[in-house]
């Protein structure tokens, strides 16, 4: 990578079902055939409590990042704000998440970029615009985007959002496949259309593009093995 030149930062989303997991999967296995050095949270979540500061993993190439994180807020959002017995507000998971993101960005995504490093990211601010304002007590847009978080993270778009476009049918049968139980409001058809509209949407791209992202619809419903190769060929074209 060249000496102080930007890493890119790519930025994966879509509605749960589309497919994330699956291509994350051939990024990683990508990054790993080409020799480059990979920094994975979601390792390194295993073995600490704290998020990563970027001089504690400063010899990586790529780091494969996510939301919510594992560590501090991450950690509070995914075991007490996401409960469905109590359940917080939309305007709580709004400010958790918009906290976390800052931390992220500041302990590690920023300072990886300003180093030259790439930082693949699974969600992020993208997931907070379309999820968090139709949720039940939840803020508008509007403020969302004034959260520090995700005002941050705006202003610091990735360079290239792929978006995974899936139909809903096709994403409510992988969901109902899982064998976990954390399906709760998503396997809902018509919560699912309207996050689906929402990422569809031109007012969300622009969001990004004026910010100089670039936004990439990504198939995931053709087979397996040729959704892989395709997403490996395009990482070729967004990192060469």
């Amino acid at each position: 990578m060249a000496e102080g030149s930007r890493g890119k930062f790519i930025m994966i989303d879509g509605i749960a079902g589309s497919g994330k997991s699956t291509i994350l999967r051939a990024a990683k296995e990508w990054a790993k055939a080409r020799g480059l050095r990979v920094f994975d949270l979601t390792e390194w979540s295993k073995d600490h409590k704290q998020p990563p500061a970027f001089a504690e993993v400063a010899d990586y190439d790529i780091y494969f990042t996510f939301e919510p994180t594992r560590t501090w807020v991450g950690d509070a959002i995914r075991f007490e704000l996401s409960r469905d017995d109590k359940p917080y507000t939309g305007e709580e998971l709004a400010h958790a998440f918009a906290l976390d993101r800052s931390i992220m960005y500041k302990r590690l995504i920023t300072p990886a970029l300003e180093n030259g490093k790439h930082v693949i990211q699974d969600r992020g601010v993208s997931t907070s615009i379309v999820y968090q304002p139709v949720q039940p007590k939840s803020i508008s847009l509007r403020r969302l985007l004034k959260l520090p978080g995700n005002a941050a993270a705006t202003e610091y778009a990735p360079d290239y959002m792929i978006l995974i476009d899936i139909d809903v049918k096709t994403a409510i049968t992988r969901i109902q496949q899982r064998s976990d139980d954390s399906k709760g409001v998503f396997q809902d058809p018509v919560f699912l259309k309207k996050l689906a509209k929402r990422f569809r949407s031109r007012w969300f791209s622009r969001l990004f593009t004026k910010h100089g992202a670039s936004v990439h619809a990504f198939d995931t419903r053709v087979p397996l093995e040729v959704v892989v190769e395709k997403f490996k060929l395009l990482l070729e074209q967004l990192l060469k």
